[in-house]
């Protein structure tokens, strides 16, 4: 025993090495970015092939010019790099390390007292800046690019204008139900119906905020039998009364011309009337509560309707008709805090998209924690089988990913925990990897 302790005591570790090594970090470098380089040429060569297969017949049967498509193309192409650069970080972290592993460098590196997670530091770095890349594309870049492709796309191969034709939008809160006969890119929209409940701020500025002459029209047109009553209560008690009438009851607005203020955060109707409708106790028949008018159609000149009363803006009505997966982090969240009477099967689906896009940029990071263990585990079997790990890799986390985000959106897992787990479980597997492995 005193014997062995003798030998281990003579034996001289060499300590650890970590900062500078230029030559080595450099070498390491290089070697990655030609096989990151021609794995990116060739992922982005086949996902315009891709889009060329998928759309190319549209352009060309409207006889679009060679810049139109170019200009398609180009955009695009950021969507589709979004999703080609984690999936190239790890198939050219394991194959630059399988590399590695096959020639004996890695022992050579770690003989020399080097550390496997030391080894691939400057592929760290270059995790890092490929996440933040992902993560402006997603952000930023990406939602701009693909409103431009599809306008393209409208207005070369369909030959119009970007249109929306016969769309509706339901708020969040479920307090509106908007009606566009069309929805186009400009400020004004023509032929809208906003379906909605009377609140005190409408019924302060369209009914009790009416001149002397247009208030009395109004009231007896609104009222009817009631309207006499009403007229000979007070100032107070009248406001009061009509307040207890119309508060909470369905209306609908319908306007010829809307537009937005984007520096007020409020819509202008105009040209157009307004028709309100029974309470449910205030009819006979349960299939017919809520759809019996209660007065004609009033006309009006301009109703203005702030932030508080109508809260969306066009950019939200147009985000609807978009998937919420393409929604950047900031517009779900700005949807999710605008709007305290989300219900609750809404909520999930935005918060467990919004968490989700946070954690997705970070799988090329992702993907050197697990790319240098996974590489290094056998230096004998080769690139091959390095990369046919990398694929089956990528194949888990896809699915793992997509069933948490379907299970979040339903409702069953907590949006937070469906987002972020698969992701954040990966990067700690593939850092015990690397701790259990650095010895």
């Amino acid at each position: 025993m005193e014997k062995k302790n003798l030998q281990y005591e003579d034996l001289t570790l060499l300590p650890r090495r970590w900062f500078p090594l230029p030559k080595l970090d450099g070498y390491i470098l290089r070697e990655f970015l030609i096989k990151y380089s021609v794995l990116l040429l060739v992922f982005v060569i086949l996902f315009i092939l891709s889009d060329v297969y998928r759309d190319i017949s549209d352009f060309l049967e409207a006889k679009a010019s060679y810049r139109s498509i170019l200009q398609y193309l180009g955009y695009k192409l950021p969507g589709n790099v979004r999703f080609i650069l984690p999936i190239s970080m790890l198939l050219g972290c394991m194959w630059t390390m399988a590399t590695f592993g096959k020639n004996m460098e890695i022992t050579a590196m770690r003989a020399s007292g080097v550390s496997l997670f030391r080894c691939g530091g400057s592929i760290f770095v270059v995790g890092l800046i490929v996440t933040a890349v992902n993560i402006y594309f997603n952000e930023a870049l990406v939602p701009y690019t693909e409103r431009r492709a599809e306008e393209i796309r409208s207005e070369v191969a369909d030959g119009r204008k970007y249109v929306q034709n016969l769309l509706t939008y339901r708020s969040t809160d479920q307090q509106r139900h908007w009606l566009f006969k069309t929805f186009t890119t400009d400020e004004a929209q023509q032929n809208v119906t906003v379906k909605t409940f009377w609140t005190d701020g409408m019924i302060d500025d369209i009914v009790l905020g009416a001149g002397d002459a247009e208030f009395d029209a109004l009231i007896r047109q609104m009222f009817r039998l009631k309207a006499d009553r009403i007229l000979a209560l007070s100032r107070e008690e009248r406001a009061k009364e009509i307040r207890k009438e119309l508060k909470g009851r369905k209306v609908d607005f319908f306007a010829n011309r809307v537009s937005y203020d984007a520096g007020k955060k409020a819509w202008t109707f105009s040209d157009g009337n307004f028709t309100s409708y029974d309470r449910n106790d205030e009819t006979k028949f349960e299939a017919s509560r809520g759809t019996s008018t209660m007065h004609d159609p009033q006309p009006y000149k301009s109703i203005v309707f702030n932030e508080k009363e109508i809260p969306e803006a066009p950019d939200d009505i147009m985000n609807s008709i978009k998937e919420k997966d393409d929604l950047p982090t900031l517009v779900i969240w700005d949807l999710v805090r605008r709007n305290d009477n989300m219900p609750d099967r809404v909520y999930s689906i935005y918060m467990t998209v919004f968490y989700y896009r946070l954690a997705f940029p970070w799988a090329c990071f992702l993907a050197v924690f697990l790319g240098i263990p996974l590489a290094t585990k056998n230096e004998r079997t080769g690139s091959l089988m390095a990369i046919i790990t990398a694929v089956g890799i990528i194949i888990v986390y896809i699915v793992v990913a997509q069933v948490f985000l379907v299970l979040g959106k339903g409702g069953i897992l907590n949006p937070v925990f469906a987002g972020l787990a698969p992701t954040l479980a990966f990067i700690g597997c593939g850092a015990y990897r690397i701790l259990h492995d650095r010895n």
